[in-house]
């Protein structure tokens, strides 16, 4: 049987995208709207190295069935002797489903319904109520629902079917907050580069790596092979750092003196707040279109440059102006770096693209004659390059993620 489900986040092709060059696309395939099968243990999963999922979980089994009164009647007949807590405490119990075809008011009364079953079995249970189909994150860590005492069941349909899973694992919110806003240096003028898109840009260059737990630090994993990551523009470190705490050597480059201070003091400060082992990291001033890194690396991630950031709609010229200098700068920068490649070096490089109306963007020209260029671009089997945009629903600025190999 299927072992594993992730929840995808906001931009599900993300993170699909991403399970699939961790793990390869024979061991992952989509699962309705928002999710994702890998046929891995989910105690042999890095959660904490997955920007793209929510949630891990376990798969307990597949029903063959969409239908809400199946499946009330199955869950309550076979969850209650698959709970098994480790202690007399009070289970916490939760219930979250996507892309079933019922209300909030139906899934409560079937949560209710399970309680009084689980209760009827000796145990007492708090049942965590629901105003959304999906508990948030949030919700599942205040109420201890990945606790040993904790159990949220998860219903997804796909097609006919339905998986029924529990979860064992959820974004950890609090470290994010920490390594996203607690920086001392940062600057909104170059871009606000989240973290788990940090993540999601590493891992789309890391294509199926072996990594290790390192003893004495269960937090990190690191390449089974010592492996060095390049980012050429790598303004305040936030790459560099999700990068370190993965367990590579970095290396960071910046033309403005500036943000290469800023990666410095970023990276000593996140360095004694993860407590991580003594990871070796250089960062040089380089203007990313003419410098030669006579340095050893194995990947490219980075945040290109984004161009003017625009809080309002611009002009069709000054918005033309601006589409012509990420153009040439982007350019000049893989003319530059591509005699410095092995063939089959892998880069994930995230560029802008403006949208124009609603889910409708403006992209950088040089995306179509890439081939010309001496690369080609990353084709995926279970989402569509094109579909790797991260933006927000009224952002301008957006950023597409181009995963490309040297030819």
């Amino acid at each position: 049987m299927e072992k594993s489900l992730c929840i995808l986040g906001r931009q599900p092709a993300l993170g699909m995208a991403e399970l699939e060059s961790l793990y390869g696309a024979e061991m992952v395939r989509p699962v309705g709207s928002q999710a994702a099968i890998i046929n891995h243990n989910y105690k042999d999963i890095n959660f904490a190295r997955l920007g793209g999922s929510m949630r891990l979980c376990e798969v307990l089994d597949i029903l063959d069935t969409f239908k809400w009164p199946e499946i009330e009647k199955h869950i309550l007949t076979y969850i209650p002797s698959q709970l098994r807590p480790e202690t007399n405490s009070k289970i916490q119990l939760g219930l979250s489903v996507i892309d079933l075809e019922v209300s909030v008011p139906r899934l409560m009364a079937t949560g209710l319904k399970l309680k009084k079953v689980i209760q009827s079995s000796g145990h007492s249970v708090r049942f965590i109520p629901n105003k959304v189909l999906l508990l948030n994150a949030a919700q599942v860590i205040h109420n201890g629902l990945i606790n040993p005492n904790g159990c949220e069941l998860l219903l997804v349909r796909s097609n006919d079917k339905t998986y029924l899973a529990r979860t064992v694992n959820v974004q950890d919110i609090a470290n994010y907050t920490i390594r996203d806003r607690y920086r001392p240096k940062r600057d909104s003028r170059v871009g606000m580069l989240p973290p788990k898109l940090a993540q999601i840009i590493i891992n789309l260059a890391g294509q199926e790596l072996q990594f290790e737990t390192v003893s004495n630090h269960p937090r990190l994993v690191r390449p089974v092979r010592p492996i060095n990551l390049l980012d050429p523009f790598c303004g305040t470190g936030v790459i560099l750092q999700e990068a370190l705490l993965m367990g590579y050597g970095v290396i960071g480059t910046d033309i403005e003196p500036r943000m290469v201070e800023y990666s410095r003091t970023n990276l000593e400060w996140f360095k004694a707040k993860f407590k991580l082992p003594a990871n070796d990291y250089r960062l040089d001033v380089a203007d990313a279109t003419t410098h030669n890194w006579d340095y050893q690396f194995t990947l490219i991630a980075s945040e290109t440059y984004l161009g003017r950031p625009f809080t309002n709609y611009p002009g069709s010229d000054l918005l033309a102006q601006t589409i012509n200098d990420c153009n040439l700068i982007l350019r000049k920068f893989l003319i530059n770096i591509r005699d410095q490649l092995s063939p089959g070096t892998r880069l994930c490089l995230a560029v802008p693209a403006w949208q124009v109306d609603t889910g409708v963007f403006k992209h950088l020209s040089f995306i179509d004659r890439l081939s010309d260029l001496g690369y080609n671009r990353v084709s995926f089997k279970h989402v569509m390059s094109d579909h790797l945009l991260y933006y927000r629903e009224n952002q301008i600025v957006g950023r597409e993620l181009l995963v490309l190999i040297r030819k």
